[in-house]
């Protein structure tokens, strides 16, 4: 978006407990797999919640309302394609920020989405999920450019399997970047032109719904996120609040609709709308 989050301290004291477990059945003579090799278990299960690598899904994104609140998630006003393609899980990544790597973030394994827009084909972001515990979370966001567009501690955006009425909330520190602004605002890791402030995360299994797209029809679970966060100092000072609905179709492995309202009260409030639809897909394999 110096706390550690939930997530962090749960990883940490989970891995205590398998140590601790293991050492007493190793002494109890039982053959124990190593942890290594449970992660790589737990992560192998959770791929089936994925399409295969390589699987693509075009969007048509239409964005609406003031650019200083839409441009947090997206671009300018505006309308265009988007590629969304799943380039698999990929091993070891560790936070950064705009001026590098932070060395004592934790490795992570991401499941890595790239998206790409055909009106720029030289350009795309890459979105890294971590994974873990069945779960999915909101990590890190880098762009072909270079700029580094947000890095979070672990939010849970989906666990799985989704199950009506799953409700979680989660609260961390997120190190966005703020263009054009030239102000370095980040206390915690010294990294020039980003804020580093507090977000929530609040997160809702809403239901079940038949949604129609240009691209058919799918059974989808309705999910909603609600992210509020605290950036600026002083005159900069704003809180943003996004709400996010998806539709995740299980026939896919991927949300087929998606539609995000955004308000930024600030000393001048802004607000803005974006809006995604499903027209084309290929499952690779």
């Amino acid at each position: 978006m110096n706390k550690k989050s939930l997530f962090a301290t749960a990883l940490v004291f989970s891995f205590v407990c398998l140590t601790f477990v293991g050492c007493v059945e190793e002494e109890a003579g039982v053959e124990v797999e190593p942890v290594e090799e449970q992660k790589e278990i737990v992560i192998k299960e959770q791929l089936s919640y994925f399409p295969p690598v390589n699987s693509k899904f075009t969007f048509r994104a239409t964005s609406s309302g003031d650019k200083a609140a839409t441009i947090s998630l997206w671009e300018k006003p505006g309308e265009r394609n988007e590629i969304h393609q799943y380039r698999g899980v990929r091993d070891e990544v560790k936070g950064k920020t705009r001026e590098g790597e932070i060395s004592d973030s934790l490795p992570r394994a991401c499941a890595l989405w790239r998206t790409t827009t055909p009106s720029d084909p030289d350009f795309h972001a890459n979105f890294c999920y971590a994974l873990g515990d069945s779960a999915m979370f909101y990590y890190l966001e880098e762009q072909s450019s270079g700029e580094l567009k947000y890095y979070t501690d672990c939010l849970k955006a989906l666990s799985f399997p989704l199950a009506i009425g799953d409700i979680w909330t989660e609260e961390t520190f997120f190190y966005t970047y703020v263009p054009e602004t030239g102000v370095p605002l980040a206390p915690k890791y010294k990294s020039r032109d980003l804020t580093s402030d507090s977000i929530t995360v609040e997160v809702s299994v809403d239901g079940k719904e038949t949604v129609s797209t240009p691209a058919g029809s799918f059974e989808c679970y309705k999910v909603t996120t609600v992210f509020t966060s605290n950036t600026g100092r002083f005159i900069t000072k704003a809180t943003t609040t996004t709400t996010m609905e998806r539709w995740w179709s299980p026939e896919l492995n991927y949300f087929v609709k998606e539609h995000d309202t955004i308000f930024m009260g600030a000393m001048m409030d802004s607000e803005g709308v974006i809006d995604k639809v499903l027209i084309d897909y290929h499952l690779s394999g």
